[in-house]
């Protein structure tokens, strides 16, 4: 995948992981710090090991991170003071320790740079856009003039600011906000790149137009799950252009599934594949009338000889029977209303006991919608599933398009255990439950004993509801976006439409 970036002023880095190759030699740092600590505290203790490390305490500050990881081993201490001997038994006495550990670190084997970001950086600078630097070490200066790289920052947000200013740490966004204040542009106006899972939840809640997570190895869910709008591994992989005049925008440029299905095939010999499918425009195309997406027989028929090989499910937007029925084939799986109701051969069923609760009040709002927006407006449309209401407004008149807009969101708002979900064209009301068509997808997989050991999710969506699914299988499964819509994807491949879908399918057939 190749990102392109339009009408961006600034790029706001992080420095340890995204910069600086220091975070190996922080968490060499931390691990030294706590495995002697925790010796003197228990006879038999679990060592300090990777995943503690992106837990508790990689991106936060020095004395957060150390009352974080205490705390994951049931350990309190007072927090002391910043001034504490590194030899006190205290939080920012062992925050301190770390320290030490971490200039002798750093004395001995110097600061190195990822050369792919420094490229990309002096690239951009040259070319006008306003580069930043933020870090919660309060050694940043030091390990930036290291690395030979200070020069290269329009401004530098470190620990010493943000004690000095009183920032809090991530993953709230205030270190983010005070960098792009010092740039003299907004957040609408900047892009972040973090390697951390706070740094990319701090950009998200900061309200930034594009976060992009750094993850050079390992997966890349748990950043999509914290607000990262993509995963990248290197820098080669993103462009930002030097118009700045123009609206914040974005294109991806995709691999297409149809030139990579051999490599997209080889997978299959070594996983079975799970194949799970949207409906309204990915086995059909989109259509003005919901009723009217009737399923073409040579997308049936190839749906049928697929069943018959692999476990295949329907995964919509749609109410259950409302889709059993346009589908009509007995030996599928269906999953409706994004997965809060799902049914399937040998008694699989499913219906989410948290939504079943908000169902009178979707009663309710049904009726208040139908005489709001659908008796009011022209072409629009209340669609009643049993876990969601669906506002359609594909054929009213644009000029009416805000004012329905205004009107769902002021309905969602009025109630804490309601979201609102968008599609093409389409406003949804949901229970706020975390849940979707990700999580449905391993249920399921769950429930048909399909570990990701052995089997490999293979997820067909078109829409903005299906990134759900993407982001979950991102590690573990192939994603195909089928067409595109406005928001950014988490997609592996792309076809063009349902067409391109069809001949995938029957070459998927084909394949031994």
């Amino acid at each position: 995948m190749k990102l392109k970036i339009e009408g961006i002023e600034a790029a706001i880095f992080d420095m340890d992981g995204v910069i600086t190759q220091t975070a190996r030699q922080h968490e060499k740092a931390w691990k030294q710090l706590f495995d002697v600590y925790l010796n003197t505290r228990k006879d038999e203790f679990s060592p300090f090991n990777h995943n503690d490390y992106l837990t508790y305490v990689d991106g936060k500050p020095r004395y957060d991170g150390v009352a974080s990881f205490l705390k994951s081993r049931g350990i309190e201490l007072p927090h002391g003071d910043q001034s504490d001997s590194p030899d006190k038994e205290t939080v920012c006495g062992l925050g301190n320790k770390k320290n030490a550990h971490f200039l002798k670190i750093i004395e001995t084997e110097g600061a190195e740079v990822y050369p792919d970001t420094i490229t990309q950086i002096e690239k951009w600078k040259a070319n006008g856009l306003k580069i930043g630097v933020i870090s919660s070490s309060k050694n940043a200066r030091l390990i930036l003039e290291k690395a030979g790289v200070l020069h290269l920052f329009d401004t530098r947000v470190d620990g010493q600011v943000s004690a000095e200013l009183g920032l809090k740490g991530k993953p709230e966004p205030d270190i983010f906000t005070e960098a792009a204040n010092r740039l003299n542009t907004s957040a609408n106006k900047t892009i972040i790149f973090e390697d951390a899972e706070s740094g990319v939840k701090a950009g998200q809640s900061g309200g930034f137009r594009f976060v992009v997570g750094i993850r050079r190895s390992g997966g890349k869910a748990g950043m999509l799950r914290h607000g990262a709008h993509w995963v990248i591994r290197n820098f080669d992989e993103i462009s930002i252009s030097d118009n700045k005049s123009k609206a914040p925008s974005f294109s991806e440029e995709l691999p297409s599934a149809l030139d990579e299905k051999k490599q997209i095939f080889m997978q299959f010999q070594q996983k079975k594949p799970a194949l799970f499918f949207d409906y309204d425009g990915t086995l059909t195309p989109i259509v003005s009338q919901p009723e009217d997406a009737v399923l073409a027989e040579n997308m049936r028929q190839a749906i049928v000889e697929l069943a018959e090989k692999y476990p295949v499910a329907v995964v919509s937007g749609r109410d259950l029977r409302d889709i059993q029925q346009l589908v009509n084939l007995d030996n599928l799986i269906y999953a409706g209303s994004h997965g809060f109701h799902i049914e399937g051969p040998n008694s699989l069923y499913l219906e989410n006991e948290e939504a079943q609760a908000v169902l009178p009040l979707m009663d309710q709002l049904e009726q208040q919608l139908q005489k709001e927006i659908a008796n009011e407006i022209p072409g629009s449309k209340i669609d009643r599933k049993k876990f969601a209401i669906a506002v359609h407004y594909r054929n009213v008149d644009e000029s009416m398009v805000d004012a329905i807009k205004s009107k769902v969101q002021q309905v969602v708002d009025e109630h804490e255990n309601l979201k609102l979900g968008t599609g093409k064209r389409i406003l949804e009301i949901k229970p706020a439950i975390d849940w979707h068509k990700g999580k449905a997808v391993y249920w399921l997989l769950d429930k048909l004993n399909l570990p990701v050991d052995n089997t490999i999710p293979v997820y067909f969506g078109d829409d903005v509801t299906d990134e759900d699914a993407f982001r979950a299988i991102i590690d573990d499964g192939i994603s195909i976006l089928v067409g595109k819509h406005d928001q950014p994807t988490a997609a592996h491949y792309r076809l063009k439409d349902v067409d391109e879908l069809e001949q995938f399918l029957k070459q998927l057939i084909q394949h031994r």
